[in-house]
């Protein structure tokens, strides 16, 4: 039984670890076999006797660095990725929103290698140099980079490859350090502005290697094959007087050439169209949560915006730089030529945008639009049934689906949606209270009520926070949970039980004892049915706001049940917690019912 559980668990850690074990074989592969290259290769021999190991190394990851450097740029041709949309979309779209998805994750998983194998590349290089002041060659000069013997290493990082090699490390370790979680949650700015040094560092790569320090013998096609046999054999030859040295010929250019082509038509792409893309702010709207909706003119005639898709927005008035990405809110249609777009201020960049609209007004600020492109939200647009989880202001990509299915009530697709949205306070559900209560009576009226299945959750605790429940009130609720073992369990709950045990259901996190006695709480629960403004305002969504944050087993105990034997997408936009958290959870469904739930998390790339 054990053993059975534990390839059980082997297989699902493969199975989710497969794209990071499949890059770690590949990177392995390309600098081992780089590795014995140089340090078998005949014609190395004498080179390899001044440097040792230091010249196997130091070409094992360069080896790994090219491709490294090719493959970091894939994931950010945006206008590429656009056209993979319009092809792959139609042929097979589970492929194009995997990648889509993993694009983000891709290039960094890339970087942090590329970042890694630079200082090791760079250490050996340092310790290259100190052998090649240290063992001066008598006998073969054309080989030597020292002027003469024990000549100072740091004479020698004076040169071409030396000042470009410091360079590119600089350039490396300032974008890897700015691209820390915490560092470029606080200093957004040093993350964007030191991510502009890309260019400079694509050109230095391609020079680094040009200068010909390292050079290998010219042999003929017999002696180039690889010989393990004592190294003395070669050095002892006859033919010693005969030997001719060239510098190892460069192959980065050949790793660049085709990605390097690609970002380059991309790049030249987007900043002839986004030029041209400035637009008018026709409304703004001040939000709570300190949250403001821009509604915008299409820069346009032909500017076409997908549900889910995004825009990245330039205000010139700020910076002549900065492009941030913004989901599109409410996209343009062919009656009304605008979109929508909500921008939480919490920055730099927003702060300093706030207060422009707030002092100058939005006639005068001058704005620039690039996009839209595709992002993996577009898949909940499709769907059957789509599962949508947002925190906050993530609630953004699933906007546009209410309103699509606000102005098409009776349209096929999407399906039928699953929406839980939590926030921290009840203020922010009137964001789309308006428009949510608005749909679900469109579609009662259209006979589809069951399209659209809403829940709130509000996790903002007030001084003595209890849920609004009647307190005399006593049905009972049907549950659905998941147990450890992946079976479902069915139980019935009163509603009249104690506020703490229902605290403790929604928020686990939340201990018992924290509550008071009942006849406390019950005059509580008085007080706040009192300043409940959105069930009053608005009743059908009253009741679904719920106190605390979701209990996920019964969330996803009520999906497997509801849905048994089905493939699920799972959208979800939201905290890094909350991320890890359902993404966990759609793994420990699919592998334990038989239902299959595919986790799918917006990521701007």
């Amino acid at each position: 039984m054990r053993l059975t559980t534990l390839l059980k668990n082997s297989y699902v850690f493969l199975q989710r670890r497969f794209i990071l074990i499949l890059w770690i074989s590949v990177v392995s592969y390309f600098f081992y076999s780089t590795y014995k290259f140089y340090l078998y290769g005949r014609q190395f021999y004498y080179v390899r006797r001044i440097l040792g190991l230091g010249l196997c190394i130091s070409r094992g990851t360069a080896s790994v660095l090219n491709l490294c450097c090719a493959l970091v740029l894939l994931p950010l041709c945006k206008k590429l990725n656009q056209i993979l949309y319009r092809v792959l979309s139609e042929l097979w779209p589970s492929i194009f929103f995997f990648w889509l998805e993993k694009a983000k994750s891709f290039h960094m998983t890339v970087a942090i290698t590329l970042v890694m194998f630079a200082l090791i590349h760079s250490v050996s290089h340092f310790v290259n140099l100190w052998n090649f002041s240290r063992r001066y060659d008598d006998e073969m000069k054309e080989i030597n980079f020292a002027k003469y013997k024990d000549e100072s290493p740091f004479s020698l990082l004076v040169s071409q490859a030396g000042l470009t090699g410091v360079s590119m490390l600089l350039i490396t370790i300032l974008m890897g350090l700015t691209s820390v979680r915490v560092v470029r949650r606080k200093l957004y700015n040093a993350f964007w502005y030191t991510h502009q040094l890309y260019m400079i560092f694509l050109v230095l790569l391609i020079v680094h290697p040009l200068s010909g320090v390292l050079k290998e013998e010219v042999l003929d096609s017999v002696e180039s094959s690889p010989i393990t046999s004592q190294e003395e054999d070669w050095s002892n030859s006859s033919s010693i007087s005969k030997h001719t040295f060239v510098s190892i010929k460069s192959k980065t250019w050949a790793w660049m050439t085709f990605p390097l082509g690609c970002f380059m038509i991309d790049l030249l792409w987007r900043i002839f169209s986004r030029n041209r893309a400035r637009v008018h702010i026709i409304e703004v709207v001040h939000m709570a949560g300190r949250t403001i909706s821009l509604t915008l003119s299409c820069p346009h005639e032909h500017f076409n915006c997908r549900m889910g898709q995004y825009i990245l927005l330039q205000c010139l008035d700020i910076s002549f730089l900065e492009w941030h990405p913004f989901t599109v809110v409410k996209v343009p249609t062919s009656i009304s030529r605008s979109f929508v777009i909500w921008i939480r201020v919490k920055g730099d960049w927003t702060e300093a945008l706030e207060k422009l609209l707030l002092e100058n007004g939005a006639n005068r600020l001058s704005l620039l639009v690039d996009g839209a492109f595709s992002s993996p939200m577009q898949g909940a647009a499709a769907d059957d049934v789509a599962l949508c989880v947002a925190a906050g202001v993530g609630i953004t990509p699933f906007v546009s689906l209410l309103h699509h299915m606000l102005l098409n009530p009776r349209s096929k697709s999407p399906g039928r949606i699953h929406l839980l949205w939590i926030v921290r306070t009840e203020d922010e559900i009137t964001w789309i209270a308006d428009m949510a209560n608005k749909t679900m009576l469109q579609l009662r009226n259209a006979n589809r009520p069951d399209r659209l299945h809403l829940e709130f959750y509000v996790t903002g605790t007030k001084k003595n926070d209890i849920k609004c429940f009647e307190a005399n009130e006593c049905s009972l609720t049907h549950m659905i949970v998941i147990n450890e073992k992946g079976k479902i369990t069915h139980s019935k709950i009163c509603k009249a039980m104690t506020d703490d045990e229902k605290a403790s259901l929604l928020t686990p996190n939340r201990k018992r004892h924290a509550c008071a006695d009942n006849e406390k709480r019950n005059t509580n629960n008085t007080n706040e049915l009192k300043s409940y403004e959105i069930a009053k305002e608005y009743p059908l969504l009253g009741c679904r706001v719920r106190r605390g944050r979701p209990h996920w087993d019964r969330v996803f105990g009520y999906w497997v049940h509801l849905y048994p034997h089905q493939h699920l997408n799972l959208y979800c936009c939201g905290t890094k917690k909350l991320v890890k958290s359902l993404r966990s959870k759609c793994a420990y469904i699919t592998s334990n019912t038989k239902t299959k739930i595919t986790f799918i998390n917006e990521g701007f790339s």
